[in-house]
């Protein structure tokens, strides 16, 4: 009796379980279709021509003609100047630190001309 009893619980778990089974295969085409739609609609968002549209509704334009503007030197001390062996060069880190708080570059030692 206990034997029948026992295999009629497994039986009962086993279509539970398909029944699980199926209802998650379900699920998962749902979300895989939904994935799919927004993959796609992804996409279309990332067309160039969609964003100049919703860049227009917003209210930007392309410029009428380009402007460039020029950079002034970059007061970042990038290397020791050449001819700077052999000196300790706590000279030229403490022009390189004011340079960068004023804005300019400035040279602990002239520069020769180009």
């Amino acid at each position: 009796m206990a034997a029948a009893l026992l295999l009629v619980a497994q039986s009962a778990a086993a279509t539970q379980a398909s029944y699980q089974i199926a209802t998650l295969k379900q699920e998962q085409a749902q979300l895989s279709g939904e994935h799919d739609q927004l993959q796609a609609q992804l996409a279309a968002d990332r067309a160039a021509n969609r964003v100049a549209i919703a860049a227009q509704q917003l209210g930007l334009s392309h410029p009428s003609r380009w402007q460039f503007v020029k950079a002034a030197d970059s007061p970042i001390a990038l290397g020791p100047l050449p001819g700077t062996r052999g000196r300790s060069g706590v000279w030229d880190h403490v022009m390189a630190v004011l340079g960068a708080i004023t804005g300019r570059p400035l040279a602990a030692h002239p520069r020769p001309p180009r």
